[in-house]
């Protein structure tokens, strides 16, 4: 396999090149043709990327922030330190919407990531490098993370495949949190098989953070056959869905019934409530986790907290400016307690849906990529982006965008399975690939 991991590193940098879509903010071609030289393992082979909020011992960590810019990390999360004992072989670290503050990958204070599909159209964040490096075809695979639809926004609009994990499936320990309860490193790849392949070698137990559970066969990928197979439709998850996305969802919908599939129209009453309650706890997350970057230990070195905290861009203040209002004393049971209500709402809702069906389908994102620039002065029309992907993470279920065979800009189908069900969620994403 070593020879093969060569070739594969020398190709990824070749394609990179100056790396014209700004999708990577460290690249260490000299540790990865070392790594390339002694790889072993059942990722042998595969070049992967990783977002630059996962720690990757001797190289920086900056979160896609001017705040952490002269920061190196001094440990290796524990996706990566699995990766790599895997075999794979990871290119660099990739750009990422500020403290991965962001849905669109424009909020970088290194500048947008580019959509190889259409460089003026922005690539999904806020992992949008990881989107980009693999789209591009620099890289097999991506490791980036997800929190609302951080992983499946940009597979949905670079047109990559992509698996948000259960909830406790994949170590938290060594990613910069956003909204900890909420999100999860999260694999992007070139196809399903890829994917799959990664979550095997990232997932399961590990001692360094308690909620994590056990893994199954989640790498190994089971014949899902169509004709089994109850798919629940939920109406309200097409409401307000670009006519160019409810189409080819639809389209691929009707093909898996034409091989067998039965598509149950089902109710989700709380999926659009869900879009607010996830900014609540977002902000109400972000705020507390965000008093760390002080200066004192992590961060800008200033005179005050304060100062050092005038490097964030207008979206991590904005953040942090409601996460403290609606967790105040005065404000805390009229957002904060009502937002933990409707999540266990939408909590609810799922897991009813799944007593009826082994899968729910629906649009990942409601539009395809947008401009650069069209959303990100107006943070309402850049937060109703999320609202599709946002009720996988509330309930803590995996959820997988795969892409279509459509013409034009990507449009990406999304799969949602029941706690626990992340191998089913891969597989029919595989069927769906396979039937594309």
């Amino acid at each position: 396999m070593t020879s093969s991991a060569i070739e594969a590193v020398e190709r990824a940098l070749a394609r990179l090149g100056d790396d014209k879509w700004n999708a990577f903010l460290h690249v260490d071609a000299q540790r990865a043709r070392e790594r390339a030289r002694n790889a072993e393992g059942p990722l042998a082979g595969l070049v992967l990327s990783v977002k630059d909020n996962l720690a990757l011992a001797g190289m920086p960590m900056t979160c896609g922030s001017l705040h952490l810019k002269d920061y190196v990390a001094p440990y290796d999360a524990t996706v990566v330190e699995r990766l790599e004992r895997a075999g794979a072989v990871i290119l660099g670290k990739t750009n990422m919407d500020e403290f991965a503050a962001g849905s669109s990958g424009e909020n970088s204070a290194f500048g947008p990531t580019l959509n190889p599909a259409d460089i003026t159209r922005v690539p999904g964040g806020s992992s949008s490098g990881a989107g980009a490096s693999v789209a591009s075809g620099v890289c097999d695979a991506a490791l980036g993370s997800d929190t609302g639809g951080s992983i499946r926004c940009p597979a949905s609009f670079c047109g990559v495949a992509a698996l948000k994990p259960s909830y406790g499936l994949v170590s938290r320990y060594g990613l910069s949190d956003l909204a900890m309860s909420l999100e999860s490193p999260a694999p992007a790849a070139r196809d399903v098989t890829t994917l799959a392949r990664i979550m095997g070698a990232i997932a399961g137990p590990d001692a360094r953070d308690a909620r994590t559970a056990g893994s199954g066969e989640i790498g190994t990928l089971h014949s899902q056959m169509a004709g089994t197979l109850r798919i629940g439709v939920p109406e309200e998850a097409f409401t307000g869905v670009a006519d160019d996305v409810s189409r080819p969802v639809r389209s691929a919908l009707a093909k898996l019934e034409r091989h067998g599939a039965t598509l149950l129209p089902i109710h989700l009453p709380t999926i659009h409530d869900a879009l607010a309650a996830y900014y609540v706890i977002n902000y109400a997350e972000f705020a507390s986790a965000m008093q760390r970057f002080d200066g004192t230990r992590y961060g800008t070195t200033a005179a005050t907290p304060e100062d050092a905290r005038a490097t964030f861009g207008d979206e991590v203040k904005r953040r942090i400016l409601l996460g403290t209002f609606v967790t105040s004393r005065e404000e805390r049971g009229r957002w904060y307690d009502a937002a933990l209500r409707v999540q266990a709402a939408v909590a609810a809702d799922l897991a009813r849906a799944f007593g009826a069906c082994d899968i729910l389908a629906m649009p990942t994102m409601p539009v395809r990529a947008f401009k650069l620039g069209e959303r990100i002065g107006d943070p309402r029309a850049m937060y109703a982006a999320d609202v599709l992907t946002v009720p996988a993470n509330l309930a803590g279920v995996p959820a997988g965008s795969v892409p279509l065979n459509v013409s034009g800009l990507p449009v990406g189908l999304q799969l949602l399975g029941p706690h626990g069900a992340d191998a089913r969620v891969l597989s029919v994403m595989k069927l769906v690939e396979d039937l594309a």
